[in-house]
């Protein structure tokens, strides 16, 4: 999905902050967990994949995820590799918000060093019952940096 240029992304994103399309929290993707990592006490952001017009409002344009995931989606083309050691974490049951201790922080920085160097190690389970089937939205994103620009990486009809 092709995220156009930055005076696109502005536009929409000017619209949500502003309360003008969804006033008081009322689109509802504000409630429930992270659709990303599957928090469900992490204040959410809006994020989109497809900043074309008409806009779309919902998935698979639009997602509700937490702050840690947001900008993990962001930095995907820049980082691919710290991308898919993310995606390690929240597939074995990881929180965004788990980042914040040392020890995990650390863990995943290390697999994303790992990945970069070729020699990709597993991350030690994680203790929550959520198990990832490698069919969600955010793996099947790409980190192809062309996508950012090219007109026909999400074609409408």
């Amino acid at each position: 999905m092709a995220t156009r240029t930055g005076s696109e992304r502005s536009t929409v994103s000017d619209a949500w902050r502003s309360n003008r399309v969804f006033p008081n929290c009322t689109h509802p993707l504000y409630h429930g967990p992270c659709q990303l990592c599957g928090d469900p006490d992490s204040p959410f952001e809006p994020h989109t994949e497809d900043y074309s017009e008409p806009y779309l409002w919902e998935n698979p344009a639009e997602y509700a995820v937490c702050k840690r995931c947001h900008g993990r989606l962001h930095k995907r083309f820049k980082a691919p590799h710290a991308w898919m050691a993310y995606k390690m974490h929240v597939r074995r049951g990881g929180y965004g918000s788990d980042l914040k201790t040392d020890a995990v922080g650390t863990q995943v920085k290390q697999l994303a060093r790992a990945l970069a160097a070729g020699d990709p190690s597993p991350l030690p389970p994680f203790p929550r019952n959520r198990v990832s089937t490698g069919r969600e939205w955010w793996e099947m994103l790409s980190v192809d940096a062309r996508m950012l620009t090219d007109p026909d990486a999400r074609p409408r009809p």
